[in-house]
């Protein structure tokens, strides 16, 4: 019986841990990567979040819970919806709409105008993964999870 419960235990763990993986489908392991910390943060930091997402994109605070609470959207979908449209000149909401329709990141940049390799790909990699803002980087350790707090 103990083995039993054991086995239980071990495959809700891992089935769980499976479950905190999260898709993005960009086409590209750095910027998957990151937006899995992205992703991370947001939930985890969501003030801070939101705050980031207003300095480096100009979106309000406002539309950030709008998109997560009303909307559902992940913070890391959230934060490449913002990236992409900064460089392609698009409305977030047109962005994310696109998404919805699509199957991956991906997808959704090729249909923007944005192929694998060309310079708008390489400057939405820069403005991706250059870091998430001034907030973060006072209130996030390492990328990793773990909160300093305030000094």
């Amino acid at each position: 019986m103990f083995k039993i419960f054991s086995f239980i235990i071990f495959l809700s763990s891992f089935l769980f841990a499976q479950e905190m993986r999260v898709s993005f489908n960009t086409g590209d392991d750095d910027i998957d990567q990151y937006l899995q910390d992205v992703n991370s943060y947001g939930k985890a930091e969501f003030e801070f979040f939101k705050n980031d997402l207003s300095i480096k994109f100009g979106i309000s605070t406002r539309d950030v819970d709008q998109y997560v609470y009303t909307e559902k959207v992940r913070p890391g979908d959230l934060y490449y919806a913002c990236a992409l449209s900064s460089v392609t000149g698009k409305k977030v909401k047109d962005v994310l709409v696109l998404y919805n329709n699509k199957k991956g990141w991906g997808a959704v940049a090729i249909d923007l105008g944005i192929k694998p390799g060309s310079r708008e790909f390489h400057r939405l990699k820069g403005k991706s993964i250059s870091g998430i803002g001034k907030v973060k980087s006072k209130h996030w350790y390492n990328g990793k999870g773990k909160s300093k707090g305030k000094k």
